[in-house]
């Protein structure tokens, strides 16, 4: 068993952060300390760990990553991986647009915008 601190440090998730993932179901301790309410993971832990942490430095919400990991079947994984890559190529399809506005209106204030009168 390992404790809260050092199955913080092995998986790179901080205590506080682990303390959420167990009140919501996400990733619960091994064993809770029925006198301290200390937490106590297993080595077994360490990979569903890492796996949360890549999942959310990929932008995938919380709900998301519970899906992703409650589904059974690998197929029904990868659609939910998917499903949020679809969502972040539509937002960086948004992004790109609002860059070349932004950059149409750029120029054009450098020609016109300061030379309006005060």
């Amino acid at each position: 068993m390992l404790a809260i601190g050092e199955f913080s440090r092995m998986t790179h998730l901080s205590i506080r952060t682990l303390r959420r993932y167990h009140q919501m179901g996400l990733l619960e301790p091994e064993l809770v300390d029925a006198s301290s309410s200390y937490r106590y993971y297993s080595v077994d832990q360490i990979p569903t760990a890492q796996v949360i942490h890549r999942l959310r430095e990929l932008d995938v919400p919380l709900s998301g990553i519970q899906r992703i990991l409650s589904a059974a079947d690998p197929d029904q994984r990868a659609a939910l991986v998917a499903e949020h890559l679809g969502r972040l190529e539509a937002e960086l399809a948004r992004t790109r647009t609002a860059v070349v506005a932004l950059r149409r209106l750029r120029r054009r204030c450098r020609s016109s915008c300061a030379r309006s009168p005060r």
